[in-house]
């Protein structure tokens, strides 16, 4: 037989007694933050973000110098290591892909945005570009991991990750 239920402190408070509960601060939206801050608080977000967004270009530009892969692109293989080459179909896939999710970003950024100035959100104007933006990029990634695994095997995961980070964040650095 388990322990016996002793009454607490508060067994002779009639369930008609309600309490309400509010929290000790009101919450605060994410776009109300914004409002609040200084100029110094902007201006020093502002340069965190493009810190960051050149720390994951250097990544990317260091990784690709020291693995060479201008030659792997152009030629195939790493210099002195002739036996172990790229494979091309794979990677010809993974720059469709690459060249679909560009041109998709192109017409939203470019087009939507700046030539049509639509005020609709991205999901309410075209509606099938990001779901196809996000299947083609994925497509792209997946076959570049497949085409470089000769290469560098497991090492291609990480790889193909900070090259597509530092890539990616490049785009901080564009005037659009």
């Amino acid at each position: 037989m388990g322990p016996r239920a002793r009454p607490g402190k508060y067994a002779g408070v009639a369930q008609e007694q309600a309490v309400e509960l509010r929290p000790l601060k009101e919450q605060v939206d994410a776009d109300d933050d914004d409002e609040h801050q200084t100029h110094a608080d902007r201006w020093l977000s502002w340069a965190w973000y493009k810190l960051t967004a050149l720390l994951w270009v250097s990544v990317g530009v260091g990784l690709a110098y020291y693995i060479k892969l201008p030659h792997v692109v152009v030629h195939g293989y790493v210099p002195g290591r002739e036996d172990q080459p790229m494979n091309r179909f794979y990677f010809n896939i993974g720059l469709a892909g690459f060249g679909v999710w560009a041109l998709i970003a192109a017409y939203l950024i470019v087009w939507v945005n700046l030539i049509q100035r639509s005020t609709l959100d991205w999901e309410e104007h075209s509606p099938y570009a990001l779901p196809i933006a996000t299947v083609s990029a994925i497509c792209s990634l997946a076959a570049f991991c497949v085409a470089f695994w000769p290469i560098w095997g497991l090492l291609t995961l990480p790889i193909v990750f900070f090259l597509f980070l530092g890539a990616l964040n490049a785009s901080h650095f564009s005037p659009l």
